[in-house]
């Protein structure tokens, strides 16, 4: 969809903007004056919507929507997902010594197995609770004798039948609770994905290049393009309009972590760049067409800000500091205005 704008109306917009200009403008307020401050970029973000802070929040994405939740939850806001998760101990990263896996503690969930990373993997998700859609086993697939992996969950081992079936259910009982949202938060993380060629299912995650080597006809590599990203979004809002609040707003944002390895025949920082360019055109086509989606920059916002603040050594995930920097932009923008109302 594009925008278009009278010559008047377009000098009259660009007059208006404060921070048009690259290297013209008032200082301090230009783009070259932000991008060289040595600090985190400031991005002067005029949101289409506010957000009520009793309204209930659903998240749904990258590894980066869980360091969004984890400021949410600190400011006190109302996020779904509060308190759902797999068990620790459950995961990969599990370390006896530490007691530690996953982010948590023993004995505690973590919200990592809920990462979601491309959209065709949300979508079946979101399928799965709103459509009711069933799958033998639950999608779970066993790759050795009662040793099972969710291709639909995140960072979790191979388990037996019983304890992957109740993480399962757990994780499904998760993506429930965008029932209750009246606001989702969307991180759009790649388009690289993985399907499992038996069900046809996109799965979020694959079970490792050993089990890929041993099983190839068994899984399948595609990397949607644009259109078939945009309309997966699209179907996906659809529904969710459809079966939860019919006037469900959305917060959009691209994940600006990168690409932990590329199964396409490029360098993983161009092939990385190319997954990004379209996520975040198919986010800027959702905000141009529906007054109830707006685009929220973190991508931009850690992108443009020194490299050596925003990302943690391995320059993959990203600091903590820099993740309270996005998210108090995002209260700044979409929450400052709601609350002086209300204490007025």
């Amino acid at each position: 969809m594009r925008i278009e704008y009278d010559a008047g109306t377009a000098l009259s917009t660009m007059r208006g903007n404060p921070v048009r200009g690259w290297t013209s403008g008032k200082p301090g307020q230009m783009a070259k004056d932000r991008l060289t401050s040595g600090s985190f970029l400031a991005v002067d973000h005029r949101p289409k919507f506010q957000i009520e802070p009793s309204w209930p929040i659903f998240t749904m994405g990258s590894c980066f929507a869980r360091g969004v939740e984890n400021v949410l939850i600190s400011r006190g806001l109302p996020l779904l997902l509060d308190g759902y998760g797999a068990p620790a101990e459950h995961f990969e990263t599990w370390n006896e010594e530490t007691g530690r896996g996953g982010g948590a503690a023993r004995g505690h969930l973590s919200r990592g197995a809920l990462n979601k990373y491309s959209v065709r993997s949300m979508a079946h998700e979101l399928k799965r609770v709103l459509l009711n859609e069933s799958y033998p086993d639950e999608g779970l697939i066993e790759l050795a004798p009662d040793q099972w992996f969710d291709p639909h969950a995140s960072g979790l081992k191979l388990l037996d039948r019983e304890t992957a079936l109740a993480n399962r259910k757990r994780l499904t009982e998760a993506t429930a609770q965008i029932r209750k949202a009246r606001i989702c938060f969307f991180t759009l993380g790649l388009t690289e994905t993985w399907l499992d060629a038996e069900t046809g299912l996109a799965m979020n995650t694959h079970p490792g290049p050993a089990w890929l080597q041993r099983m190839p006809q068994r899984f399948r590599f595609v990397d949607y393009g644009y259109e078939q990203t945009l309309n997966d979004m699209l179907g996906v809002m659809t529904m969710i309009r459809q079966h939860c609040h019919p006037e469900m707003r959305f917060v959009v944002t691209v994940s600006p972590v990168p690409l932990g390895a590329t199964f396409k025949d490029a360098d993983v920082i161009v092939a990385n760049s190319a997954s990004k360019s379209v996520l975040r055109a198919v986010a800027e086509e959702l905000y141009r067409r529906f007054d109830f989606v707006d685009y929220f920059p973190s991508y931009e916002i850690v992108l443009n800000s020194p490299r050596a603040l925003a990302f943690e050594e391995d320059q993959l995930h990203i600091a903590r500091d820099m993740v309270a920097t996005v998210m108090a932009t995002f209260e700044r923008s979409y929450l400052d205005a709601s609350k002086q109302a209300d204490a007025a």
